[in-house]
C-alpha cells in the first residue's frame, strides 16, 4: 500500500490544526476551509505530487486524491477528527484513526496578501505555521513542517456527497503502527 504522500499532507494539516490555541484572533464568521464546496488541484512542492482537494461545507468533510492514478484517496472529517484512507474507493480496504476534532480553530491573519492560482488570499500563521487563505476560508498555500501544498486551480462548486463516504458494509481496520479508536463508518 503506497501511503505517504497522502499521509505527509494529512500529518501537515493535523499538525497545523490539532494543537492550535483558542485565544487567536479571526474575523467574525470566518471558517478555515469555507462555508461552500470548493475543488482544489495543487502541488505538495517537495516532490512534485499533484492532488485534488475536494470539501463538503455542510458536513465539514475534505477527500484528498491521488492524481496518479493509485485511487488513494483520505477523507478526513474536521467536526470529528477522523480520518478515514480509501483504497480504490474503499473496495480495496478502509483504514481510519480519530484524532481531536480540529473543527473550532483560529488563524492569525497578516496584512499581506498575494496571487495564488489566479486568486488573492491573505497570508496568515495556523499554530505558528505560513497559510495563505483566501476571504471566503479556502486555504491555497499551507506549510508546515511536513512540507508545502499550493493550489494550482480552484472551483467553487458543488461536491457530490457520495465522494464523502464508502459502503457500510466495509470494515474499517486501523491504520498501521495506529491502536486508538477507530472512525464510526460511514461518516
Amino acid at each position: 500500500m503506497r501511503q505517504p504522500f497522502l499521509f505527509t499532507l494529512a500529518a501537515l494539516l493535523f499538525g497545523l490544526f490539532s494543537n492550535a490555541p483558542t485565544s487567536l484572533a479571526q474575523p467574525a464568521g470566518f471558517q478555515l476551509f469555507g462555508h461552500r464546496d470548493f475543488e482544489m488541484d495543487g502541488i505538495q512542492q517537495q516532490d512534485g505530487k499533484a492532488m485534488r482537494l475536494r470539501y463538503l461545507a455542510a458536513r465539514r468533510i475534505l477527500r484528498m486524491e491521488m492524481l496518479d492514478g493509485s485511487g488513494q484517496a483520505l477523507l478526513i472529517n474536521f467536526a470529528q477528527g477522523d480520518m478515514l484512507l480509501l483504497i480504490a474507493d474503499g473496495q480495496r480496504g478502509v483504514f481510519g484513526r480519530r484524532d481531536a476534532a480540529i473543527s473550532s480553530q483560529r488563524v492569525v491573519p497578516a496584512d499581506a496578501t498575494r496571487d495564488i492560482a489566479g486568486e488573492k488570499c491573505r497570508e496568515a500563521s495556523i499554530n505558528g505555521s505560513p497559510a495563505c487563505i483566501a476571504d471566503d476560508g479556502v486555504p491555497l498555500m499551507l506549510a508546515g513542517p511536513q512540507g508545502e501544498f499550493v493550489a494550482q486551480r480552484v472551483l467553487r462548486q458543488p461536491q457530490s456527497p457520495a465522494l464523502f463516504t464508502f459502503a457500510k458494509e466495509i470494515k474499517v481496520q486501523p491504520l498501521p503502527g495506529y491502536n486508538g479508536p477507530l472512525p464510526a463508518a460511514p461518516f
